[in-house]
């Protein structure tokens, strides 16, 4: 194999693993290199194939006696006879020799013909195969580049969003970007009441008041809230702009359409989703708009969607190139990601909730408040953040009730020991958790241990110690032991209690020593690691329920219901689009509720 074949493997190979197997940076950074060498050599060669047959054919015009070498198909030696009557001079030469015409007397005519013709043939086939591979070559580094650089390329700047965040039983905000300028204002309907959805007929719109745009400052994003809403009613609200049109007073900008949560500690019926890590079109499709294909496959299921709770890395700002670390740059990935079809279809349709996790600032972000924090939680909260519920002042953690089920979500980022810290494995009082977020971890635990049926934390990465990757000993629980052995302290008699997590791009569910049981989904639309680690299961003091490692796309939706007495029942159901496309659950798992009150 040559240098050119080398080389063009070498680019085409590190191509097609960006572009379908894992987007890394550092695949990319070596395509960059891989990709003009290789593009060099196959011209060059090329270039040299056609001087060479340009070289024969001046040959032939000029009836040029020459002898080609050809280990293959050697040619005759002219009698002594011949050569001293012809007085011709024969030289042997290389296809790769330069030739002076000066030296060399003619052949008959045919001779030259059918050589040259011969040549000519050969070196056509082979620049036919050569210009193939050329334009393989182009075609991929072009959807390489539209890859990495769409967000710059595309930036979204008029981008309109209009969704719901967290819906409470009497409240509901709404996430707003719009960047045209002109008054907003919200109007309201009510559609029906009650479990079973009974219509309300005749209801008028509603106003809730007039509002200033938002400005630049915040790239054009506000959150608003609808006050003194009925719980278990649903609603359509209206975003218009107030500035007069030809046709209109107002224009209508967009709708959307929730049910509020039942009353507080009222039995309630709740079905939503959840899962984390997602990167606009990967695997790649050269599409004009790219999309997220694992929250494609949700809007299956989205008419039967209370909410979801996003589990972190909603955009990944250092995959496959990081940009930067101004808050533009955070901004702009948050923008690809709200500009997707599917993004858009499913958010007017299911509220959202989120938690942040390392890629939204850097990949396995430890370092505290330091820059590039500061910038990345601006373009965070703008875009999902103020969305959530309300939390304490300054702080991502918060908890929220949907009738008499309770959550709870950790911040695990912000307050971490530095891996850096000496003796960092052996250090009893590492934490990742922070000493004011445990404490008040606590006390939301001591309060719901008794009054709600089902509670659920969110963790954006996994408590359980089965995954053995190369970063699993820093970035997840594994590297916290002493306080993940406070916390199942604390959650051991807590019934009906359960960990959501994400972060290691595959599923598993692991009864931890605790008893609680941690359902792990992840990726919504991202890469699974191949070949990159492992999952041992049962170590440790667990039980492993289930593992899955393979699938672009795989979310769980977990369906809750208290309404029929002291028992509760809660079922997972793990959705992978490589089976059933996704329209039927992979695996359902029915947890063993008991009695709480």
């Amino acid at each position: 194999m040559n240098l050119v074949n080398i080389a063009s493997a070498l680019h085409l190979l590190l191509s097609a693993s960006l572009l379908w197997v894992v987007p890394s940076q550092y695949i990319f950074l070596a395509d960059m290199v891989a990709f003009p060498v290789s593009l060099f050599l196959l011209v060059r060669e090329i270039a040299s194939k056609w001087s060479l047959a340009t070289a024969i054919e001046r040959l032939r015009r000029h009836s040029i006696e020459i002898c080609i070498d050809d280990d293959d198909d050697p040619q005759p030696e002219p009698s002594s006879r011949e050569s001293s009557a012809s007085g011709n001079i024969t030289r042997r030469i290389k296809h790769h020799e330069l030739l002076d015409l000066s030296q060399y007397k003619p052949l008959p005519e045919k001779a030259a013909e059918l050589l040259s013709k011969a040549t000519r043939d050969g070196h056509k086939r082979l620049s036919v195969r050569k210009a193939l591979l050329l334009l393989v070559h182009l075609v991929l580094f072009a959807m390489v580049l539209d890859f990495v650089y769409r967000p710059l390329l595309s930036p979204g700047l008029d981008l309109l969003i209009f969704r719901p965040g967290y819906v409470s039983h009497d409240t509901a905000k709404l996430h707003i970007r719009y960047p045209d300028g002109g008054e907003l204002e919200l109007r309201y309907m009510e559609l029906g009441h009650g479990p079973d959805w009974t219509h309300t007929p005749n209801m008028p719109w509603e106003s809730a008041g007039v509002f200033e745009p938002p400005t630049n400052a915040t790239d054009f994003t506000t959150t608003t809230a609808l006050m003194n809403l009925r719980p278990s009613t649903k609603y359509i609200v209206e975003l218009h702009c107030r500035q007069p049109t030809v046709y209109a007073q107002t224009a209508l900008l967009s709708s959307v359409e929730f049910e509020t949560a039942p009353a507080p500690s009222q039995p309630a019926h709740l079905r939503f989703a959840t899962g984390s890590c997602i990167k606009p079109n990967f695997p790649y499709r050269p599409t004009t708009l790219p999309d997220i294909r694992g929250f494609a496959s949700m809007l299956d299921h989205s008419n039967d969607l209370d909410m979801i709770v996003f589990l972190g890395d909603f955009i990944y700002a250092d995959l496959p190139l990081y940009f930067g670390s101004s808050v533009e740059d955070y901004r702009r990935l948050y923008r690809q990601v709200y500009r997707t079809q599917s993004a858009r279809r499913l958010m007017r349709k299911v509220p959202m909730v989120h938690v942040y996790d390392d890629h939204e600032i850097m990949n396995n972000w430890h370092g505290g408040d330091t820059p590039p924090m500061g910038n990345a939680l601006t373009a965070y909260n703008e875009y999902n953040g103020l969305a959530n519920p309300p939390s304490s002042p300054n702080h991502a953690y918060y908890n929220f009730t949907y009738g008499d089920i309770a959550f709870y979500a950790w911040d695990t980022r912000r307050y971490r020991t530095h891996w850096e810290t000496e003796n960092f494995g052996n250090n009893s009082r590492a934490t990742m958790l922070g000493k004011e977020q445990k404490t008040h971890f606590a006390q939301w635990l001591a309060a719901v241990n008794h009054t709600a049926a089902v509670k659920f934390v969110i963790s954006s990465v996994p408590l359980t110690f089965g995954w053995e990757n190369v970063d699993s000993g820093q970035d997840t629980w594994r590297g916290y032991p002493t306080e993940r052995a406070e916390i199942l302290a604390l959650t051991r008699h807590v019934p009906n209690m359960f960990f959501l997590s994400g972060d290691r791009h595959e599923m598993a569910a692991v009864e931890l020593p605790s008893g609680n049981i941690e359902f792990s989904t992840s990726p919504i639309s991202q890469f699974t690691f191949p070949l990159v680690g492992q999952f041992r299961p049962n170590r440790a003091g667990e039980k492993t329920l289930h593992h899955r490692r393979p699938g672009h796309v795989k979310y769980g939706i977990l369906d809750v219901d208290t309404r029929a007495g002291a028992v509760p029942s809660v079922t997972y159901s793990l959705y992978t689009t490589d089976v059933h496309q996704g329209r039927q659950p992979a695996w359902v798992y029915e947890a063993k509720c008991i009695s709480w009150r």
